[in-house]
């Protein structure tokens, strides 16, 4: 009787003492990949769109300078099925795309039959590429990006299509950037 009570003892103990330790083994890191992506402005590209991604670089690369802030970094997915997948999901709000896989992505066209109803905004176009931002993208972010990114419009041949492009419609916030107007902005703590 003794033994069956010290058993029952012994192993309460050692399930109180490993308890803690075997749930924060079970957590995966979301929490800090979700504070992550909220302190850091991400541009999504793709290894498979090697001038999309030297594209991002610059952008990126002006915007580290005159927004120092937004710790604007690129991030680089496998392929743009990836990039469709992260930004039909949330999981990044900016991405550079190429004509081609804009136009396939917002009919879903092949290979993106599986993401219909893209919630994408147009924010830029050098010719070539589209700056894209989720619909949810805030208002003053936008506006912010497009304001920096438009002070080198010229050598970057960047422009606002005011019309839209593919069946996307312009951020309001470029759009209001390219307009010249101006918008209110939050308070700095919520920026």
């Amino acid at each position: 009787m003794q033994r069956r009570r010290f058993i029952i003892s012994a192993t309460a103990l050692i399930t109180a003492v490993l308890w803690p330790v075997t749930q924060a083994l079970a957590h995966t890191p979301y929490a800090q990949w979700d504070l992550f992506r909220k302190r850091n402005l991400q541009i999504l590209t793709s290894h498979s769109d090697l001038p999309g991604d030297t594209i991002g670089d610059e952008w990126v690369d002006f915007l580290r300078k005159k927004l120092p802030l937004s710790r604007a970094m690129v991030s680089r997915a496998r392929d743009v099925l990836r990039v469709a997948s992260l930004l039909k999901t949330d999981q990044s709000k900016l991405a550079v795309l190429s004509y081609q896989h804009a136009e396939a992505m917002m009919t879903s066209a092949a290979p993106f039959e599986d993401y219909k109803d893209m919630p994408l905004q147009v924010m830029f176009d050098n010719g070539t590429h589209v700056l894209v931002a989720r619909k949810d993208l805030p208002l003053h972010h936008g506006f912010l990006i497009a304001v920096t990114l438009l002070e080198q419009a010229g050598p970057m041949h960047l422009t606002v299509p005011l019309k839209g492009k593919f069946g996307m419609q312009v951020h309001p916030g470029a759009r209001a950037a390219a307009l010249g107007e101006k918008i209110e902005m939050p308070p700095a703590e919520t920026v």
